[in-house]
């Protein structure tokens, strides 16, 4: 017998897998177009060969779609500790962002940096990749959390909470301020409105009940 749990996982890696391959499909497909640049941001020689254009354009797709899939998750955080449902859609949308976030994350560490750290830390590529990283960390550790041990306790809440309000800032800056095209910049405003009527959805519901996750 199939458990809720096993299908929600099995939901979420549907998910991650069906925006994966819109991924890697649009990245092949626009392989020959120069969405984005060559050069690094603010201009200066190119430190992407052509032979790369795809692979680039195959990090930017995945960050975007890693945001698409967190936007829900972001916007039900206020309402996870008083809605089954939304508890339920928000560890499915926020794991199965992580799974797509684990792709870019490796496709731009691994296959665009070659693993270089000396790089990967002093190119304007990359804002702040250190933060990135422990970010990066935080997150499996949180998914990890939320699919084995489903507590209310204050410190889950309260890292839960420092998590999606990184992970908003970081989603928000890289997309709306740092966006290349206005592509990126719609999708960081667009998750900043659904942060706020999730928000405000909880306060106008703040006197319903809790429920055991």
């Amino acid at each position: 017998m199939i458990t809720t749990t096993q299908r929600d996982a099995g939901l979420s890696l549907l998910l991650a897998c069906l925006f994966l391959a819109l991924c890697f499909g649009a990245a092949e497909s626009t392989a020959g177009t120069p969405l984005f640049s060559l050069s690094p941001p603010g201009g200066g020689p190119a430190d992407m060969a052509e032979s790369l254009r795809q692979d680039l354009h195959l990090t930017f797709f995945t960050i975007w779609a890693a945001l698409l899939l967190a936007a829900p998750a972001l916007a039900l955080l206020p309402s996870i500790n008083r809605s089954r449902q939304a508890w339920r859609w928000w560890r499915i949308s926020w794991s199965a962002s992580l799974v797509v976030f684990a792709v870019h994350f490796y496709w731009a560490v691994v296959i665009i940096f070659d693993n270089d750290w000396s790089r990967i830390l002093n190119t304007p590529r990359v804002t702040v990749p250190r933060l990135d990283t422990v970010f990066a960390v935080w997150w499996v550790i949180d998914v990890c959390l939320a699919w084995t041990w489903q507590t209310r306790a204050y410190w889950m809440l309260c890292q839960r909470w420092a998590l999606h309000l990184l992970a908003f800032v970081l989603f928000f800056v890289g997309a709306a301020r740092e966006g290349e095209l206005p592509i990126s910049r719609v999708l960081g405003w667009t998750m900043a409105v659904l942060v706020f009527i999730g928000l405000l959805s909880r306060l106008f519901r703040r006197n319903s009940g809790a429920f055991r996750p």
